[in-house]
C-alpha cells in the first residue's frame, strides 16, 4: 500500500481552503451565519485521533519486542511476541489515511472560513475561536495519522527501495 501523498492532501486542502471561503461569502451574502464549528466536533476529532493511537499500540508494541530481538546479543533468550493479525493492521492504516484525508479537509474549510472572517470588514470575532480549535483539532489528528503510518510501515530491506507501506 502506498504512503500518505502529500500531493493529494494539497489539493484537498486547497479545494476545502476555497470552498469554506466561498461558502461563508455565501452565506453571508444571502443572510445567513457564518459556519460555526460546535464544540462537539473538535472533542469527536480529538477522541478520533485518541481511538487512533489506541488501535496502533499493539503493532507498535509487537515492532518495539521484534527490534528488541534484533538488537539483542543473544536473541535466543528472548520470547518472539505474538504476531499482529496483518487484517488488523491494513485496517489500522487504512483507518490512518482516511483519517487524514479528512484532517485534511476540515483544516482547509475551517481555514477558509478565518480566512473569510479575517477579511470580511466586520470581524465576528465569537466565530473564529470555535473555528480555529476544530482547525487546530483536526491538525492534531493529521500529526497522529502520519505517525500511525510509520508505525503500520515495515522496515526497509537491504534491497531495492520501494515506498510501499505495510504491515
Amino acid at each position: 500500500m502506498k504512503p500518505i501523498s502529500i500531493w493529494s492532501l494539497v489539493l484537498w486542502f486547497v479545494i476545502s481552503v476555497v470552498a469554506g471561503d466561498q461558502y461563508s461569502t455565501w452565506a453571508v451574502a444571502n443572510s445567513f451565519h457564518v459556519p460555526l464549528s460546535p464544540l462537539s466536533l473538535t472533542l469527536s476529532i480529538l477522541v478520533v485521533a485518541i481511538a487512533l493511537i489506541l488501535l496502533a499500540l499493539p503493532i507498535y508494541r509487537y515492532k518495539r519486542a521484534l527490534k528488541k530481538i534484533l538488537e539483542a546479543k543473544d536473541g535466543a533468550n528472548l520470547k518472539r511476541p505474538l504476531p499482529v493479525d496483518p487484517f488488523y493492521a491494513v485496517r489500522v492504516l487504512l483507518l490512518a489515511k482516511a483519517s487524514a484525508i479528512t484532517s485534511t479537509i476540515f483544516i482547509g474549510w475551517h481555514a477558509g472560513i478565518i480566512f473569510f472572517l479575517v477579511t470580511a470588514p466586520v470581524i465576528a470575532r465569537e466565530a473564529i475561536m470555535p473555528n480555529l480549535l476544530a482547525g487546530i483539532a483536526s491538525i492534531v489528528l493529521l500529526t497522529v495519522a502520519f505517525i500511525v503510518q510509520g508505525i503500520c510501515k515495515l522496515p526497509s530491506d537491504s534491497g531495492p527501495k520501494d515506498d510501499t507501506v505495510a504491515i
